[in-house]
């Protein structure tokens, strides 16, 4: 069991990009075992929604705008997380941005 958090910055009602880092968020606990909050940050907050935070460290969108696979799992090796199969983990990933901009 990991001692790590997941944090995942949503809005309130979330939107597509919420939707999506909550799914994300799912995953990861599954996988991984992080454990996993989720908070609504108004505008004295640090950080600002949407958003996902791995063990205190915000996940940057490599294009700006919207995080991917490869932003989470660049993050998960910063961090120090040890993965066996970060490949499979990635593929998982994909699948869900795949499933969720298809319902957008």
């Amino acid at each position: 069991m990991n001692h790590f958090t997941l944090t995942v910055l949503s809005n309130d009602p979330p939107g597509g990009r919420c939707m999506l880092y909550a799914r994300y968020a799912e995953e990861l606990s599954q996988s991984l075992g992080l454990n996993v909050q989720t908070i609504y940050p108004d505008d004295s907050h640090e950080h600002s929604a949407p958003g996902l935070l791995m063990d205190k460290q915000s996940v940057t969108p490599a294009d700006g705008v919207i995080i991917d696979p490869n932003d989470i799992c660049n993050t998960i090796k910063q961090i120090g997380l040890e993965i066996a199969d970060m490949t499979g983990l990635r593929n998982r990933l994909d699948l869900l941005v795949e499933e969720t901009i298809g319902k957008m």
